[in-house]
Formats: structure tokens, sequence, C-alpha cells
């Protein structure tokens, strides 16, 4: 696995960070998530993608979202979105798929359901 890129080298540094608490200023409790649909908080423990067996300090984070993808030339964070929704977003490509409009499911691979517990066990010597 390659090592993370900085926030700072990827654009995302100090203004990223003044925009996202802009939004985060005005933004009203239970809005729903422009990608999934589900409603927003800004704290993390009440929001769909937090999970407390997580390493991620940013679990449960609501993340600053550029509606017109840096990848495709947007240069200002205009909204927020659960964490990892924009992770899910990427670059804008996928935004036909996106749970609020087809009624899927929101997928995180990295999850683990908290309803089933912790499962250990012995592997082969």
């Amino acid at each position: 696995m390659a090592p993370k890129t900085s926030a700072h080298k990827r654009g995302l540094g100090y203004q990223h960070r003044k925009t996202r608490d802009g939004l985060l200023r005005v933004h009203v409790d239970g809005t729903p998530c422009w990608w999934c649909g589900e409603p927003m908080f800004r704290d993390p423990t009440l929001n769909v993608d937090y999970n407390p067996m997580s390493s991620d300090p940013d679990t449960g984070i609501l993340a600053a979202d550029h509606s017109h993808s840096r990848a495709h030339g947007g240069a200002k964070a205009d909204r927020l979105l659960h964490g990892r929704c924009n992770k899910q977003r990427g670059d804008g490509s996928r935004d036909h798929l996106r749970p609020a409009i087809t009624g899927g499911r929101v997928e995180d691979p990295t999850a683990i359901a908290p309803e089933l517990g912790v499962r250990a066990m012995a592997w082969p010597r």
C-alpha cells in the first residue's frame, strides 16, 4: 500500500480547512447528505459512517466536498458530505450511481458490522 499523501500536498491545506469550518458553522444538523441521503450531524458519533472500532481518527467526520470536482477544475468546496460518501464520490464520475438516487446501500468495506460483534479465530499454523 502506497504511503498516504498529506492533505496539504493534495492541495487541501489551510484554505480548505477554513472553507470546511465555514460550512460547518452554517450546517443545520439533520440535513441530508447529497450522496447517500442520510442525515449529517456535527457530532461525528451520530453520523452513519462513524465506526467506534476504527483506528481512523476521522471516522464520522463531515468532509468538505467540491460539487465541481477538483479533478475537473473545481477550486472551492461548497458542501458537506459524510467522509465515507466523499471518498466514494471520488472525482464525481460515479455521481449517477449515488445511493440517494438509486436507492442502493452505501457500502464500506472497512466497516465492522456492530450487530455481529467481534469475531476472533485462531489461524492454522
